[in-house]
This record gives C-alpha cells, sequence and structure tokens, in this order.
C-alpha cells in the first residue's frame, strides 16, 4: 500500500516530537546536578555547627536581646582582648549602686522602720565582696538619741545599727568599721567603708531608722554600696 505525502509528513512530525529539545536537555542537567550537589539537610536538635556557618553571617543584629546568656558560654571562650574598650562597665553590671533621701522624715518606733530608704541594689558574683558607706543629717526630741540601721533582707536580716546621735539640732553622721562603730563620726575624714561577704545574687541594701523616745527627725540620708571582689 502506497504512503501518501500527507501520510509521511504527520509520521516525520510525530518522530521529530518525540526528540528532547537542547533547551529541555540543558533545564533536566542542571535539575540533576541540583539534586546531587554537595548541599545536605542537617537533621536533628544541635546539627548545626560553627563550620556551618559562613564567616561574618551572624552579627549583633541577627541575635535577640538576652538570648545569649552567661550559661552559654564555654569556658574561657570570651577574654579581655575580645571586648571592646568601655563595653562592660559598673552601670552594666550592676556593680555599685548610690541612693539619696534629701527630705525629711520622722518616727516614733523604737524598732527600726523603712522611712522611705534610700534604698540600693547590686548584682554580687560567687565570693565577692560588698562596701558600704552611710551618711544622715539626724537630730531628736527631748533627751533622747536618733539611730539609723543598715538592713538587708537576706545578709543583714536584723538591722544593726551604724549611726547614732542624741542632738537636738542637725547632726551629719558617717558611717565607719569596726568594734564600737555603732554611732558612726561627724567627720567625713574619719568615715570609711564597711566591707562584708555577701552570697551570691541580687542584693538590697536599705537605711532604717528609730528613736531612744520622743521623735527621731532625719535628713539628706545617703547610701552606697559597691561589689569589690
Amino acid at each position: 500500500m502506497k504512503e501518501t505525502g500527507r501520510e509521511r509528513g504527520k509520521v516525520g512530525l510525530r518522530r521529530r516530537r518525540q526528540l528532547p529539545s537542547p533547551a529541555l536537555i540543558l533545564s533536566m542537567l542542571a535539575l540533576f546536578v541540583a539534586l546531587g550537589g554537595t548541599a545536605t539537610a542537617l537533621k536533628g536538635k544541635w546539627s548545626v555547627k560553627r563550620d556551618d556557618i559562613a564567616p561574618k553571617a551572624v552579627g549583633t543584629k541577627q541575635i535577640g536581646d538576652r538570648s545569649v546568656t552567661a550559661h552559654k558560654l564555654h569556658a574561657d571562650s570570651v577574654r579581655t582582648t575580645q571586648i571592646s574598650d568601655k563595653a562592660v562597665g559598673p552601670w552594666k553590671l550592676r556593680l555599685g549602686s548610690a541612693a539619696v533621701a534629701l527630705g525629711e522624715a520622722s518616727t516614733t518606733s523604737k524598732t527600726p522602720v523603712d522611712l522611705g530608704g534610700p534604698t540600693a541594689t547590686v548584682q554580687v558574683p560567687g565570693g565577692g565582696l560588698v562596701a558600704i558607706q552611710a551618711e544622715a543629717a539626724m537630730r531628736a526630741t527631748g533627751n533622747n538619741s536618733a539611730r539609723v540601721y543598715l538592713y538587708e533582707p537576706t545578709s543583714i536580716p536584723k538591722p544593726v545599727m551604724i549611726h547614732e546621735s542624741g542632738a537636738s539640732n542637725f547632726q551629719t553622721r558617717f558611717s565607719t568599721p569596726g568594734v564600737g562603730a555603732g554611732s558612726g563620726v561627724t567627720n567625713r575624714v574619719r568615715a570609711g567603708w564597711i566591707v562584708m561577704p555577701v552570697s551570691a545574687g541580687t542584693r538590697t541594701f536599705q537605711l532604717r531608722y528609730a528613736t531612744t523616745g520622743g521623735t527621731a527627725i532625719f535628713k539628706n540620708r545617703v547610701l552606697r554600696v559597691a561589689v569589690i571582689r
């Protein structure tokens, strides 16, 4: 049976359509290369290591606030040479605090009470030492004495007297260390820091007040606390 020209054209067209085009061949080749490349999926927790991250790919802008804390850092992984000058100071570590209460406050209590501070809070590391200094102007009515005490819920749960004055006019007293120094001193040159060990954590120191009788009045109260080790 003879094959007409139209029929031969249809057969040739079908044969040409069965052959892939060069563009299709290239796209398929690219797909195979992509699927068979060196990249591998990382599975499971902690599967991303340091060498999986390109240098400088992660900066401070990519790290959320407070997302990196001390317990996430390996020991000795951060050294002083890696910290910029003035990047870390007492204002960031809360190693020092000073508080002032200028206005007058009074009490008739014979046991130490809170008269609105001042209150100073510091962050104490393990094995830390804290230095404390306080001052206040005080007076008492009648033949009585005004008293100032130091208090901290954990370290000094029972308030300790650091100032005492029987003056009827305002007298400024400064804290000083040592045995028998509970009355403080009237000369700033003779004043000193009270140094004591304090357990680690956030520690809030406060001045409290009392009188031996009558009314005790206080003003210009200052409390300074510093972590020195």
